[in-house]
């Protein structure tokens, strides 16, 4: 308390100066509008700088949560559209199809036989024989589910058998991995008549009734023409890269079991 006492006599002539600073500037901007003006001006400029900046980085390390929401009403939006496209082989979605957000938590590529790994599983309600897109093109197909997780046979696999169609004429083949580069699959049984040329586009079509029609797969990088059994064997460079953890959809096909029964001999 003395101190306190000796700091105020010490100090009393500056002190009873920035009081009586402060009284004048106070009634100043009191009575005076223009400094009110000037005064919530700067208040109102402080506050919008302060919450600019903390909402910022709000967003910025909620980019997580937001890109997630952005999945799932995709997958709602897709899973909505119920009129099909005209043009079957490059019909995208329909309304028979149920999409399932995901992700690709482990990949493979340099194997013979490379699988993923997604983060939905039994309880999601995922089934082994669905579809498994990117939102470049096409990563494979779930072969075995566990209560939270999913495995997925790669299209970088030895045994992996997916039907593709050429965008522009709608000729069939097969999709296969003869092994070699993980960015290249082999488009075979193709029709020599299909007449495929090196730049063309290949998307997916429903033959198998796993992946709706018209998902890019790749691009013709190359072509071989067998006259002796009147086929095509094109190489393909594939949309996007397995080698990586990225969001997934997971399609269900609603009509898969009726579309069989009608394609059994």
């Amino acid at each position: 308390m003395q101190n306190l006492l000796r700091f105020i006599l010490r100090y009393r002539i500056i002190l009873v100066l920035l009081l009586l600073q402060f009284t004048g500037l106070a009634l100043t901007y009191r009575s005076s509008p223009i400094h009110q003006s000037f005064y919530w001006d700067r208040v109102l400029q402080t506050q919008a700088t302060y919450h600019k900046t903390t909402e910022g980085w709000e967003h910025y390390f909620d980019l997580t949560n937001t890109n997630l929401s952005l999945q799932e009403e995709n997958a709602q939006l897709r899973s909505r559209i119920s009129i099909p496209d005209p043009n079957a082989q490059l019909a995208v979605d329909s309304g028979q199809y149920q999409w399932m957000t995901s992700q690709v938590v482990y990949s493979s590529i340099n194997l013979r036989n490379n699988h993923l790994i997604l983060n939905k599983g039994r309880e999601d309600g995922v089934q082994p024989g669905q579809g498994v897109l990117s939102a470049d093109g096409i990563l494979g197909v779930i072969s075995h589910t566990s209560a939270h997780f999913s495995k997925v046979i790669s299209i970088l696999h030895s045994e992996a058998r997916i039907s593709g169609s050429v965008k522009h004429s709608g000729f069939f083949g097969t999709i296969v991995w003869n092994g070699g580069a993980p960015h290249k699959v082999q488009f075979e049984d193709l029709p020599i008549e299909s007449n495929v040329h090196i730049g063309d586009t290949v998307v997916t079509d429903t033959r198998s009734a796993i992946f709706p029609g018209g998902w890019p797969i790749g691009v013709v990088v190359s072509v071989e023409t067998d006259s002796a059994s009147f086929t095509q064997l094109a190489t393909l460079k594939i949309w996007g890269s397995l080698g990586r953890q990225q969001p997934a959809y997971i399609v269900k096909n609603l009509l898969a079991r009726e579309q069989q029964t009608l394609l059994a001999p």
